[in-house]
């Protein structure tokens, strides 16, 4: 039986994704309820941005990364990940998000330049991480941008509306969600609002 040895990076995200499906099983009908909805706005926020990804970047990213093969965007242990990435995840597609993705970190990342939730149709995730969904290449930004003027005004906006959830000057999503599971309990290391020492000088600079 063939032994796979895993990277530190590929274990780390195993462990995580462990995590957050032992911390979604644990919940409650109505607290399941409770975070979905608490975590609306944001699916709207994605909404929003999956429509101006396809308005604007959608083909390009197709024709300069993904037919290529380059995927520069999904490089390899480049993905930054948060633990309310992580629940988002599973509530809003199903269980079977969080086990299709710790049986693709337990098989390895077999590629030397991609990420390992790149599959042949694209990310594995259902609703991606924020980073990766906010991530767009210096050139692929120059030459939209140079395109449609108002693409690049309305990516501002984006920009700025993403710090409602991610940005802890003030109680936002990502934090909450991370400590409604540190009260039941858990613990993950993505948990990176409440043990980052950048976020956390962040929050208690606003009296969070």
């Amino acid at each position: 039986m063939e032994v796979i040895k895993l990277s530190e990076y590929d274990r780390r995200h195993l462990e995580t994704q462990k995590i957050a499906l032992k911390c979604y099983d644990s919940i409650t009908e109505s607290e399941r309820l409770f975070l979905y909805w608490l975590s609306i706005p944001y699916l709207m926020f994605r909404q929003k941005l999956d429509r101006f990804t396809k308005r604007f970047f959608a083909l390009y990213c197709q024709e300069q990364c993904f037919v290529t093969g380059r995927s520069a965007c999904c490089g390899f242990e480049s993905i930054m990940v948060f633990f309310a990435d992580e629940i988002i995840n599973l509530l809003w597609g199903d269980r079977s998000q969080g086990v299709n993705l710790i049986n693709r970190l337990a098989q390895g990342n077999k590629t030397s330049s991609h990420c390992v939730f790149l599959g042949n149709g694209g990310c594995l995730w259902g609703v991606r991480p924020i980073s990766c969904a906010m991530f767009f290449c210096d050139e692929a930004k120059k030459q939209i941008f140079a395109k449609y003027p108002n693409a690049e005004i309305e990516w501002n906006e984006l920009l700025k509306e993403e710090k409602n959830f991610t940005w802890p000057d003030k109680p936002i999503l990502f934090d909450v969600i991370e400590r409604f599971f540190i009260r039941k309990g858990f613990y993950s290391p993505h948990m990176h609002f409440h043990f980052s020492p950048g976020l956390r000088r962040i929050k208690e600079k606003s009296g969070i």
